[in-house]
């Protein structure tokens, strides 16, 4: 196989992300893109939160894809925190489903 073929492949792999995101409590502010967002697969926050969405990523082949666009997603609908999560795969794609929590 070519370098160049590789590259496409390998690009073409990292794209292949796709998520919806639901607003369901307040409108809360953006925050800035790379903000701290906590990842709480199996628990809820330590402190008083209330959601502000919900939201399901599926990513081909790698995990930690999904965990990357769910931290972006938070930023953006102004989430302190993602937590609750539902996992599924189904072939080549890790499915998340997640609940997005705000501090109050």
């Amino acid at each position: 196989m070519t370098r160049g073929l590789c590259l496409a492949l390998a690009l073409l792999a990292a794209a292949c992300v796709d998520i919806e995101v639901q607003r369901i409590g307040p409108d809360r502010p953006s925050r800035p893109p790379g903000c701290a967002v906590e990842l709480l697969p199996d628990t809820k926050p330590a402190y008083e939160f209330v959601d502000v969405a919900t939201g399901t990523v599926s990513c081909a082949r790698k995990r930690d894809k999904c965990l990357d666009e769910l931290r972006k997603q938070a930023c953006v609908v102004g989430a302190d925190a993602v937590y609750g999560f539902s996992e599924r795969t189904e072939s080549m794609y890790t499915h998340i489903s997640a609940r997005f929590a705000a501090r109050k």
